[in-house]
């Protein structure tokens, strides 16, 4: 049996792979209030790289997700778009960068989703 969720999640947060929107998404799931820089979303590749990798971390989030879009409307935007960015950046880079260096495809998804959000 793996590592419980509480375990992982601890181990994440003190490592290196965090950024705002992720540090968002751990904040929501495990209740710890609101971030010290707010309900940060991804605003770029880099940024859901690290959401997706921590969802992929802790797997159980995931049908958790929604509930993100409580936080903002940007937030709600992303979250109705989710599947759709998250399989962007798998095809054209990979959630790890794995397949290369630029997605611009997906920064202008997540572009064109924040800009008709505000």
């Amino acid at each position: 049996m793996g590592q419980p969720i509480k375990v992982r999640a601890l181990k994440w947060i003190v490592g290196h792979d965090t950024g705002l929107s992720s540090e968002a998404i751990w904040a929501h799931m495990i209740d710890a209030g609101e971030p010290k820089y707010g309900w940060s979303y991804p605003s770029d590749p880099d940024d859901l790289g690290r959401c997706l990798r921590l969802l992929e971390l802790i797997p159980e989030w995931k049908p958790r997700l929604p509930e993100m879009a409580t936080r903002s409307p940007i937030w709600k935007s992303l979250i109705a778009q989710w599947d759709q960015l998250k399989e962007s950046m798998d095809q054209e880079v990979g959630i790890d960068w794995s397949k290369g260096r630029e997605a611009i495809k997906t920064y202008n998804l997540m572009k064109s989703i924040i800009s008709d959000t505000q």
